[in-house]
C-alpha cells in the first residue's frame, strides 16, 4: 500500500513538472500586465487573463488549459498569468477576491466575461466563440 501512495506522488510530482515546463514556454507569466494589456489591445486580440498564484492547486491546474487556449488560439486570444501574490495591485484593479479568476477582455480591453474557479478548456470555448473566435 506505501509503494502505491509514494508511486502516485512520485507520478505527481512529474507530472507537475513536465505541466510547468509546457506552461512556460506557452503562456506569458507577468508580474506587471499592464504593458500585455495595452499590446494585446493594440494588436486587436481578446485577452484571458489569469489571476492565480503558483502553489494554488486549482491555479496549478489551469496551466494546462491555459497552455491549451495559447496554442489553439494562437494570433487571437492572449493568454496572460498574473501572479497575485506578486502583482497584488493588478488583481486589486481586477477585483479579484478568490483564485483563480479568468477575466476575459474584448478587443477594445473592456471586460466581457468572468469566472471564478478553476475552468475548464471545454467550458471556456464557447465563450470564446460566442465571442466570435
Amino acid at each position: 500500500m506505501h509503494c502505491r501512495l509514494y508511486s502516485f506522488g512520485l507520478l505527481a510530482a512529474l507530472l507537475l513538472l513536465v505541466v510547468s515546463i509546457v506552461f512556460d514556454k506557452g503562456v506569458v507569466n507577468a508580474a506587471g500586465a499592464d504593458d500585455l494589456l495595452q499590446k494585446a489591445k493594440r494588436e486587436g486580440k481578446v485577452v484571458m487573463l489569469e489571476l492565480g498564484s503558483i502553489g494554488c492547486i486549482p491555479c496549478e491546474a489551469m496551466r494546462p488549459v491555459m497552455a491549451q487556449l495559447s496554442s489553439k488560439y494562437k494570433g487571437k486570444l492572449e493568454v496572460i498569468f498574473v501572479d497575485v501574490r506578486k502583482d497584488n495591485e493588478t488583481a486589486r484593479r481586477f477585483r479579484v477576491f478568490g483564485i483563480p479568476t479568468q477575466v476575459f477582455l474584448d478587443r477594445n480591453g473592456k471586460e466581457f466575461h468572468r469566472h471564478v474557479g478553476f475552468y475548464a478548456y471545454d467550458e471556456i470555448v464557447p465563450v470564446l466563440k460566442k465571442k466570435g473566435i
